[in-house]
């Protein structure tokens, strides 16, 4: 990383006693109710993601539909709208109010999941996905700018971690609750649904978007929105004043030389999540023949019960860094637990037994959150606020028009292009989530040497 100007401290690294605290001092009022319902927004984005999945063979049967046009539903193109539009809505996190933002994208992504439970083809069913992608994007920059001008580097880790076990929590709620709902629909409610021509998979989007609603007026009528950090460091410059696009492309790829790998390494990350949670529930029911319901009710906790203990052990390691030594001490946490995925990664598709499939799918989740629980820390604490919703939308524009494209759609079109292949569905699993999580450990520990001095912003 190139030299920097010095820069003044972060409050908190430098109060005293009887000195309030960072938070006081930045405006924030209950920081812990916060997080935590950022946190639940965001599992709930997840959960109106993800419930496609163990929706795949009910929606497969009922609009005809290939393996790759589940790939594409599940990955490409809703990764690719979700992507766009980040980067569309990443200026208005750099300089509108992000609480109002939230709130609004939140309304619209539970009436665009609410709709996927009305279409009656693929492509009405794609354009409601679309919706709920689009909607979505502004959730994670929004929420992780707003954490970056409420704590100090070291915190920032913590609260980051919180909020990230929302892709686990969300997604092992879409596997149990989806699998329970489905399960109901076929039982108690199938008359009822019958007689007013809905099908069960229609009936779970809907109940599973509505809720959507109550988040977004609790966000809107509980939050309010931070005073940015560097406003307050540096009143005498204009409060809307906002750097060009090219110039946070220098500030990420010119000044900031970890930045490069740093983006490659969380794509590859993120390859192996979407190919594991768009596919290993369809593996267990093709190849061990378990029943949705059966599949939720066993690989949902693996799944959660592994994310938030990697998120928890994240957070427990973000304890261990100082201001000073954050920015190289998460990125070599990130490398390892992402060299720990690559065996995981790939026995878990591949063993014969569906007990061992789980517990490996567990430990997959578990080593794969550690990274990202960690994964926005580097671009709030090394990047200038009003050029960390536009960073932070860049990398969640590089890893869903990347990741999510590839992963779900790679292994779609190897398993219908592996001919007569044992387990061909898994041995495609096991080649993307391989080589991604190489690729992964490979890039953060680039990465890391790269970070020579911390740049920690006031």
């Amino acid at each position: 990383m190139s030299a920097h100007p010095p820069l003044p401290p972060f409050p908190e690294a430098t109060a005293g006693p009887g000195e309030p605290s960072a938070c006081a001092d930045r405006n924030v009022r209950h920081p812990t109710y916060i997080v935590l319902l950022f946190f639940v927004c965001f599992a709930f984005s997840y959960l109106d993601r993800q419930i496609v999945s163990i929706l795949v063979l009910p929606i497969k049967q009922s609009l005809a539909l290939t393996d790759t046009q589940i790939g594409l539903l599940q990955g490409f193109s809703f990764t690719m709208c979700y992507a766009t539009a980040g980067v569309f809505v990443a200026r208005l996190v750099d300089r509108a109010n992000r609480v109002k933002l939230i709130a609004v994208c939140i309304a619209i992504w539970a009436i665009s999941t609410t709709l996927c439970g009305f279409a009656s083809n693929f492509a009405e069913l794609l354009v409601a996905r679309a919706g709920t992608a689009i909607a979505e994007a502004a959730l994670s920059p929004a929420a992780l700018s707003i954490f970056g001008d409420m704590f100090a580097p070291r915190r920032v880790a913590r609260a980051s971690s919180v909020f990230m076990l929302g892709p686990y929590v969300g997604g092992g709620v879409a596997l149990f609750g989806g699998g329970m709902l489905l399960s109901a629909a076929h039982g108690d409610g199938a008359a009822w649904l019958t007689t007013h021509g809905v099908q069960a998979w229609q009936a779970v989007f809907v109940v599973v978007g509505l809720p959507g609603l109550v988040l977004a007026a609790l966000v809107a009528l509980t939050v309010r929105e931070p005073m940015r950090v560097e406003t307050l460091a540096h009143a005498s410059q204009a409060k809307d004043v906002v750097p060009s696009l090219r110039d946070v492309m220098i500030e990420l790829f010119v000044r900031n030389r970890f930045c490069l790998p740093y983006f490659a390494a969380y794509v590859a990350l993120i390859t192996l999540f979407y190919s594991h949670s768009a596919w290993f529930p369809t593996l267990l029911m093709r190849h061990f023949h378990l029943s949705p319901k059966a599949v939720g009710q066993m690989a949902a906790p693996a799944y959660m019960i592994g994310g938030i203990l990697g998120v928890a052990c994240a957070g427990v390691l973000a304890t261990r860094v100082t201001n000073e030594s954050a920015l190289r001490k998460v990125l070599g946490f990130s490398a390892s637990a992402a060299a720990l995925l690559v065996p995981a990664g790939i026995a878990m598709p591949l063993v014969g037994n569906s007990t061992l499939a789980i517990v490996l799918y567990g430990t997959c989740a578990f080593t794969a959150s550690i990274a990202m629980g960690l994964a926005p820390v580097p671009l709030q604490i090394a990047v200038p606020n009003r050029m960390r919703g536009r960073s932070l939308a860049l990398l969640v524009f590089m890893t869903n028009a990347i990741s999510g494209g590839i992963g779900p759609l790679s292994v779609g079109y190897l398993n219908e292009h592996m001919g007569q292949v044992p387990n061909s569905l898994g041995v495609a699993l096991a080649w993307v989530g391989g080589v991604s999580a190489f690729l992964s450990a490979a890039l953060y520990a680039l990465a890391a040497r790269r970070v020579s001095v911390a740049r920690m912003l006031p």
